[in-house]
């Protein structure tokens, strides 16, 4: 069963603040659902649910840092206070990213990417799931990844790491929930206008940069076709969950680069001859 409508649901997003999270909120507002707000710059979604509160929409705000295990579950108490009935819609978003290569990075740029974007994921999913397959009604997972968890480029080492493990884990979560009411999609967006490149101003001290590098391009070596806007992006996603989609691509152009991605990895592929020696 798809979850075909959002009007009387609880949906959980993280990374609310700004960028793709701040319009599913909106977008789920409008459409009936009552949103829970998750981000770790408080200020900011505070700000956002008063708008909500004022326009007649349910909504209620929590300050969250999705790397954190106790602060998740801190985060699921509240939301199991405020609706009782249970979550039907949750929105692993959060994320961050930062250009570095394999042998720049430092352990804390790794701890705090993965933590977010990989274990964030994770953390929702340990909290949330269990719920939303026990109640037996419908409901689904959005995951946000990425291109980059399909297609890598020469600075993405910790943010594809992070992406590909997002996609793995939906794409697994999706056999073990057939049968249930529950569905998993994959949000994998190109470029978007977002202010994802400025994650660093919500870096923990827990994961304290210790080193610059150069400024590199992230984008350089893609073509992508130009940025879009985060509604645009929250729309495709949405649209994406009722359908029951396991993945929401938002650029044309990723189809080629699988394309290509699927020839070289057909092209690597090798057998056995009789004599036990590899053939191509």
């Amino acid at each position: 069963m798809t979850l075909s409508s959002f009007d009387g649901i609880t949906a959980v997003v993280t990374g609310a603040a700004h960028g793709i999270g701040q319009a599913l909120v909106r977008q789920l507002a409008s459409q009936g659902a009552g949103v829970v707000a998750v981000d770790v710059r408080g200020d900011d979604i505070e700000a956002l649910v008063r708008e909500l509160t004022d326009m007649g929409h349910r909504s209620l705000a929590v300050t969250c840092d999705v790397s954190c295990r106790s602060e998740v579950a801190d985060l699921g108490r509240a939301v199991a206070q405020w609706a009782p009935e249970g979550v039907q819609l949750l929105c692993n978003n959060a994320g961050v990213f930062t250009p570095r290569h394999t042998l720049t990075a430092t352990h804390e740029d790794w701890q705090w990417v993965l933590g977010v974007c990989l274990w964030g994921t994770i953390h929702g999913i340990e909290e949330f799931l269990p719920g939303m397959v026990a109640s037996g009604r419908a409901a689904h997972v959005l995951n946000t990844a990425s291109m980059n968890g399909y297609v890598p480029n020469r600075v993405s080492a910790l943010y594809s790491t992070a992406k590909y493990g997002v996609v793995g884990l939906s794409d697994t979560l999706r056999l073990e929930l057939a049968g249930t009411q529950v569905g998993v999609t994959v949000l994998a967006p190109s470029a978007v206008s977002t202010n994802i490149g400025n994650s660093e101003e919500v870096r923990s001290s827990r994961f304290a940069r210790t080193r610059e590098d150069p400024p590199d391009d992230p984008f350089a070596d893609y073509g992508l076709s130009a940025p879009l806007s985060p509604d645009t992006v929250a729309a495709l996603a949405l649209d994406g969950v009722r359908a029951g989609r396991d993945v929401v691509f938002t650029d044309p152009v990723v189809a080629r680069m699988l394309d290509d991605q699927l020839a070289r990895l057909k092209g690597s592929w090798t057998t056995r001859g009789s004599n036990g020696s590899p053939s191509a």
